[in-house]
């Protein structure tokens, strides 16, 4: 490709949720990965049963297996982790849970964390909901600025973010105005606001800072080339940007469960070649 690199590939741990992080990584490494997405969940990196002891040790698992962390994305859809919720004890909770993984992100050496902006109840004013997010968001700007580390802000359904489209997120980004707030584009994802990967780069732009990549109809999240996704067209679309960040597997679907190192393996080996013969 012209502009794309096999050095931007990022494995990731997102299958291997039913595995130790010692088999995981293990694994990535036998598979030829040099880079990781950090997906912070249990068993492998539970935000709130983690402490610096802990960090300390997987730190050394990650060099010991050649493996460089590139972002780091808390549990953030399967449990309550809300910070734009209209609970205040709940979203105080989900402040400290994304507080705490910028500090770990900090300790890992990671430059990027991957959150989402908070949802309401589907019966709430948006502008409501939208307002506590934008609340929340401004304070975790200023406590990821003074660590160094970026936060990049994904689109999905309003069941799980106020940020449905690309379109979203850079209002969101503008409102806040933060140098650290960035755009996340989404393969697996993008169905769902009717957006091309043309309309999303063109729409971030300098924004954009990181990219999952998964096949299948919205939101599946398969096997590279096991899905419908026009993939060839949507790494086309990035390699005419000279994007310069990650292209991160975010292979999460329950029938890999048992099977992660093949789901993994057969994802970095087809974008691995697509990159290279293309």
């Amino acid at each position: 490709m012209k502009n794309l690199r096999v050095s931007q590939i990022a494995a990731s741990n997102y299958p291997y949720y039913r595995y130790s992080l010692d088999y995981t990584l293990d694994s990535l490494e036998r598979i030829g990965a040099e880079n990781i997405e950090l997906y912070a969940c249990y068993p492998h990196l539970h935000i709130d049963d983690t402490d610096s002891v802990r960090l300390k040790s997987i730190k050394k698992k990650l060099k010991d297996h050649g493996l460089k962390a590139i972002c780091l994305t808390p549990e953030q859809c399967l449990y309550p982790v809300n910070i734009a919720s209209k609970d205040i004890t709940a979203r105080k909770r989900s402040i400290n849970v994304f507080e705490k993984c910028i500090k770990f992100a900090a300790e890992l050496e990671i430059d990027l964390c991957m959150f989402l902006a908070g949802y309401g109840c589907l019966d709430e004013n948006d502008e409501d909901i939208w307002k506590r997010s934008v609340e929340s968001l401004t304070y975790l700007t200023d406590i990821a600025n003074s660590y160094g580390i970026e936060i990049a802000l994904e689109s999905s359904p309003k069941e799980y973010t106020v940020t449905q489209s690309s379109a979203d997120i850079i209002k969101m980004i503008r409102e806040i105005n933060s140098p650290v707030l960035k755009g996340l584009i989404d393969t697996a994802t993008l169905g769902y606001s009717n957006e091309t990967m043309k309309d999303a780069v063109n729409t971030l732009g300098n924004y954009l800072r990181h990219v999952h990549v998964g096949d299948g109809i919205p939101n599946g999240h398969l096997i590279l080339g096991d899905g419908n996704l026009d993939l060839p067209d949507m790494i086309n679309e990035l390699d005419k940007t000279d994007y310069k960040y990650y292209l991160s597997l975010e292979i999460l679907n329950d029938k890999y469960q048992r099977i992660p190192e093949a789901a993994m393996e057969q994802s970095f080996k087809w974008i691995k070649s697509y990159i290279e013969n293309k």
